[in-house]
């Protein structure tokens, strides 16, 4: 989870998303000291819930759909997987994560 976390935060850097970087990382932080709490804290529609959430963010489109775009869109996909996993596991539930956790399954087994 921690290194999920990690490199969320680092990828959502790179692209110039401050502010859901500065989630990511308050969610870090929490992780560490209390899981179980941060795992709630995560489970916001912020992070999973509308078209304007974290998970919502394509990489690939904000970087012009180059090839290392379409690669960090991917990996941020992956992170987010392991994130909402891990929530999951913390026994929180979202339904909307639920859609499009689902959705990124199916992108990366076609590589889209």
């Amino acid at each position: 989870m921690l290194a999920a976390l990690e490199q969320t935060e680092r990828l959502l850097r790179d692209y110039g998303r401050t502010y859901e970087a500065n989630l990511v990382s308050i969610a870090h932080a929490a992780f560490q000291r209390d899981p179980k709490a941060a795992c709630r804290a995560i489970n916001t529609a912020e992070w999973w819930d509308s078209s304007r959430s974290l998970a919502a963010i394509d990489l690939a489109v904000e970087g012009g759909f180059t090839p290392a775009a379409r690669r960090d869109a991917q990996a941020l996909r992956e992170a987010l997987i392991q994130i909402f996993t891990t929530m999951l596991a913390y026994g929180e539930h979202n339904d909307a994560g639920e859609i499009i956790v689902s959705q990124f399954r199916k992108w990366l087994q076609s590589r889209v």
